[in-house]
């Protein structure tokens, strides 16, 4: 078999685990950078992929957890097999071990003919993400060590052991060593995990990446929604800079998102940019600073982003079951300024 045709088998395989939502989609050069703390984490990053022992993610919430994951796996020698991510707080204690572990047919009352592979199963050869470590029920610890330490899983239900080559990368925004102190986590456990650790900062310890990301979301958006992007102003690009973005990575999409259908081809002004991040009162569709606000030119403007955001309120509504709690925290707002909004635009 030649090598073209390997290829081609390898790249019919990652299609296969890609649409089974087992493909790890990011590689290093995805992340956004200049810092030099970035740049170090990144080199121990790429060193950890060179090997195939455990390793324990530490990070605040939204700093990029994953993507650090996804990129270690795709740097080392189990890049053509899968990686199966899983957030152990969205499992209930209940689907735990059948989840993790799989199960046999007529296990239980409602299981699936013919049994079910566990993710551990899913992932052999490969890696297994599991993202918010510190969730898992202490209950559950000793059985998750016990695998962990043998290698072998026993579907539930069952009775033959399965062995499985598994690389585990586990993530955490909790001080595990003061968990154990507490004894919500077992010290033997978080020995089998923090073999290699890398730290992910925040933002605000790599502030000179928040421009570079901020420009790279709203860029990423505009392309998304069929946007001109919209530009920052200088004073805008200051404010951004010394915000806190207490949710990190995660909370700056989420506003470049919201920017770039609100302010789609126009400059963001310092008081628009004061107002996306809830540091001022003037609301983003006010632009009373502005020289020039009267006329059909800047009447245009204005009817055209209001529509703009109307219709972004509308699909953020339907995309959270109109849930006006939920909507309001997606768009960084309070519910009194949604039902505000809503009410400005006929959406109550």
């Amino acid at each position: 078999m030649n090598a073209s045709r390997i290829q081609q088998m390898e790249n019919q395989i990652r299609r296969q685990m890609s649409d089974k939502g087992l493909a790890a989609r990011y590689t290093f050069q995805d992340i956004v950078h200049k810092s030099d703390i970035m740049d170090r984490t990144i080199e121990n990053a790429g060193r950890y992929a060179g090997v195939s022992s455990n390793v324990l993610l530490v990070g605040e919430t939204g700093t990029g957890k994953e993507l650090f994951a996804q990129s270690i796996h795709n740097a080392s020698k189990r890049a053509g097999n899968a990686f199966v991510a899983v957030n152990c707080a969205a499992l209930p204690e209940s689907l735990l071990e059948s989840e993790l572990f799989g199960y046999v047919e007529g296990a239980f009352t409602g299981s699936k003919k013919g049994g079910k592979m566990g993710l551990f199963e899913m992932a052999h050869k490969g890696t297994l993400f599991l993202d918010e470590i510190a969730e898992i029920p202490l209950t559950f610890q000793s059985k998750l060590l016990r695998v962990l330490q043998e290698r072998e899983v026993r579907r539930v239900g069952g009775n033959s052991v399965i062995s499985v080559d598994v690389r585990i990368i586990a993530a955490t925004n909790k001080n595990l060593q003061r968990q154990v102190s507490e004894g919500k986590f077992r010290q033997d456990l978080l020995y089998r995990l923090n073999v290699l650790r890398l730290y992910i900062p925040p933002l605000r310890k790599r502030s000179e990446d928040i421009p570079l990301l901020f420009h790279y979301y709203l860029q990423y958006y505009s392309n998304q929604f069929g946007y001109e992007m919209p530009i920052l102003s200088a004073g805008a690009e200051e404010i951004i800079e010394q915000y806190a973005f207490t949710g990190n990575i995660r909370e700056l999409r989420n506003i470049a998102e919201r920017l770039s259908v609100v302010h789609s081809g126009f400059m963001i002004t310092e008081e628009e940019m004061a107002a996306a991040l809830g540091q001022d009162d003037i609301e983003i569709t006010e632009y009373s600073e502005r020289t020039m606000t009267t006329g059909p030119s800047y009447m245009m403007y204005a009817e055209g982003k209001r529509e703009q955001e109307k219709q972004y309120i509308q699909r953020l509504l339907s995309e959270h079951g109109y849930n006006r709690s939920e909507t309001a925290r997606a768009m960084g707002i309070d519910r009194s300024t949604l039902w505000r909004k809503m009410k400005k635009y006929g959406l109550q």
